[in-house]
């Protein structure tokens, strides 16, 4: 039997090439001679890299960048056939400024203004300079893998890392500096930049963060975007005549506007978890095959995008069965069934991703 691991990102994992690992690890200790490929799948965010040096069988660069607070911190680009891939997370993850993001979170009474302060000092400086390394390489296409970040600044810091000037008022030469390079953003979702979807509103749906907070964060963005419109040249769209506006994009929002930054300097949005899927030809070791994927949860959202989803749809597509293994499961096979998911499981008790993936395989994997 052949079985293609294709999972994402676990809380529990530092990536989802670690998780695939383990995940193969266990089903080995039940079906030892099942042909198990590794073939871990990044939406944009962690791993994004990893993932790919995987599939590429290629070697990461490392370099030094800021992080979000102006620290130093590790990073590395993967250099491909002419393509540079670079992972926003890197540079500005959330793990690089928790105490930050906790404070913001849970602001004493009255404590918005100081939240607002404490967030809006966090810079996505270190991932212009990803860029910045990724330029110096003379590849033709560059790839930002982003995911979300601990930075909330609208890409600000990005693009000042490229020569826009502490006002943005050289924006248009930042631009120019990317003029005959090909630039991809990878996003982990498909936020707008603004509104009531956008990349404010999500810090409150997605990471708790009070309205009092968020409102005042949406109010700076807004006053982005205008000065932004005030510096670049107004674009209609050739169809409908309107003026195209950036940061209602899909993709604008992901990263804290990091998307916005990449979208005004030219990058067309791609959904992250599609892209890596293509680029890593998934589907050509699909058919025939078992598909396993998974991640912290399988949810309403993931039904609908991310590796989940993105994986299931690549199975459906050459008539392989999948199969979800989270670490949460919150829908049922109903829910599923249009992605052709046969089975979704979650740990038990005292059961690690290992141990998950062992009990799974006497179900799909009997021993004859």
């Amino acid at each position: 039997m052949r079985v293609v691991l294709a999972a994402g990102q676990y809380a529990e994992w530092p990536g989802p090439l670690a998780a695939s690992e383990r995940l193969a690890a266990g089903w080995a200790r039940h079906a030892p001679d099942d042909q198990v490929i590794l073939a871990p799948v990044s939406d944009g965010g962690s791993g994004f890299v990893e993932v790919l040096a995987h599939a590429l069988d290629a070697q990461p660069t490392p370099v030094v960048v800021s992080g979000p607070s102006g620290q130093e911190v590790p990073a590395q680009f993967l250099l491909h056939n002419d393509t540079t891939y670079v992972e926003a997370g890197q540079a500005a993850g959330r793990h690089l400024a928790p105490d930050v993001l906790e404070a913001v979170a849970a602001p004493p009474e009255g404590g918005a203004a100081a939240a607002v302060t404490a967030l809006s000092a966090l810079t996505s400086r270190g991932v212009g300079e990803l860029i910045n390394a990724a330029l110096d390489t003379g590849a033709s296409r560059i790839v930002l893998g982003c995911g979300d970040l601990a930075s909330h600044d609208g890409g600000v810091g990005l693009l000042q890392a490229l020569g826009a000037g502490e006002d943005l008022a050289d924006l248009p030469a930042a631009r120019q500096r990317l003029a005959g390079t090909t630039l991809v953003l990878a996003a982990a979702t498909e936020l707008p930049l603004t509104g009531f979807h956008g990349a404010s509103a999500a810090l409150g749906t997605e990471h708790g963060v009070p309205p009092e907070v968020t409102q005042r964060l949406e109010e700076t963005l807004g006053l982005l975007t205008e000065r932004v419109n005030r510096i670049l040249p107004q674009r209609k769209d050739l169809l409908t005549g309107q003026r195209i506006r950036p940061e209602r994009t899909d993709g604008a929002g992901v990263g804290g506007g990091v998307g916005y930054a990449a979208i005004l300097l030219g990058a067309q949005p791609v959904v992250g978890a599609r892209f890596v899927i293509e680029e890593i030809g998934l589907a050509d070791v699909l058919p025939g095959a078992l598909v396993v994927t998974g991640g912290v949860a399988y949810d309403w959202q993931s039904v609908h995008d991310g590796v989940i989803a993105e994986v299931a749809r690549a199975a459906l597509e050459v008539g392989a069965p999948s199969i979800v293994l989270a670490e949460r499961v919150e829908v049922g096979r109903r829910e599923g069934m249009s992605l052709g998911i046969s089975g979704a499981y979650d740990p038990r008790q005292g059961e690690d991703l290992a141990g998950l993936a062992e009990r799974v395989a006497r179900t799909w994997s009997p021993r004859r």
